[in-house]
This record gives structure tokens, sequence and C-alpha cells, in this order.
């Protein structure tokens, strides 16, 4: 189902801000792009892929560095200070033996080596080899449809699980991204102001 896209920016600029950005613009219409001719047709779907989005990215809809980091260097410092400081259990930004490191990249903070050579696969591309491809847009748009159609983020969670016919959850389908749903209600809110936004043509 093709989204009306004049519809969704009018009320967009209604339920978030009247003044959208370039980068904001440019990352829906990529979105868009890859959700028209698919299969998927259900817009809670599309509401909540725009609202991880929305939230990882601070509301930029354009792929970052982790830490929202202008060089790797940057991100890697910023991924050290957070280990350093006890908040996660392993410095994942440590360059491995090829000279990459695998902070969070894209429209969804892809992390772990061993997730990019996975996710690399699924995409068909060098990923692990090139880990900067994860900020190109349309391969971050792919990353974010697979993995949160997939479950590949964290398995076995993904869309379906819950939106179903009978089913509608929004505040728990954050653990397709994060477990201890982690500002799940802050993300539930904004998926509903996107799904309100969202037409049909």
């Amino acid at each position: 189902m093709a989204v009306d896209r004049n519809t969704f920016y009018e009320r967009c600029r209604k339920n978030f801000n009247k003044n959208l950005s370039d980068t904001q613009i440019k990352g829906y219409e990529a979105i868009f792009d890859y959700w028209d001719p698919s299969p998927l047709n259900d817009g809670r779907w599309l509401a909540y892929i725009l609202a991880t989005a929305h939230h990882e990215m601070g509301g930029r809809i354009g792929p970052v560095r982790e830490g929202f980091c202008d060089t790797d260097e940057g991100s890697i410092r910023a991924v050290t200070n957070l280990f350093n400081k006890g908040k996660i259990r392993r410095n994942y930004a440590l360059p491995h033996d090829n000279g990459n490191s695998y902070f969070g990249r894209g429209l969804v903070q892809i992390t772990h080596g061993d997730n990019y050579f996975k996710m690399g696969k699924v995409l068909g591309i060098p990923l692990y080899e090139y880990p900067s491809l994860a900020l190109d847009l349309d391969t971050s748009v792919k990353i974010i449809y697979e993995g949160m159609t997939n479950g590949f983020f964290r398995p076995p969670h993904k869309l379906s699980t819950y939106f179903t016919d009978t089913t509608t959850d929004w505040l728990n389908a954050r653990n397709i991204i994060n477990g201890g749903l982690d500002r799940a209600g802050d993300i539930k809110k904004i998926a509903l102001k996107y799904f309100d936004a969202i037409e049909w043509k």
C-alpha cells in the first residue's frame, strides 16, 4: 500500500513540528520508497518503524553514528565512556583485528561485529568489511526494515509479534529493539502520532 505523502507531511507538521528539515524529508521519503513497493500493508508496522527511527535518531530521521558523533573516533570515545562508567558490560566499540569498530550506526543503532556480519549477509553487502555503509540512508532503511520485520535485532521479537489481527501492543513492541522497555511509553506516543499521520492512496 502506498502512503499518501502529502497528507502524511501535513499531519506530521501538526503532530510534531511545522518546520520539517531536509534531513527529515529525505529520511521519510527513503522509508516510503522502500515501503510502497513492498508486500507490507499494516500501518501499525510502518508507524512503529517510523517511531523507532525517530527515537533512535533524536527526531532526525537520518542515519547517524552512535552518540550523534561526527567521526568514528568520537563514537569510539562515547562508547568507551559508557563502558568505563559501568553503563554497558562490553566495550563493543573496540576495533577488531581488521581495524573496524562496530559501534552503533544507521537509523537504528546496529552494534557488534557479529550483527554487522549477519546483516551484511542478509542484505548481500560487505557490511562487516565496510561498517560505514550503515550510514548510507538507503542501506540504513533496509537494515531497520529487515531487522524489525524479521526479528533480527532481538530474536524472536518482531513486528508480527506485537501487531496482528488480534493484537496491538505499542508498548511491548519496544522489545524488538531493546529489552527492559526503555523509553517504551515515549516511543508508543510517537508511534501513535505517526499512525494518525498515515493515509493510503
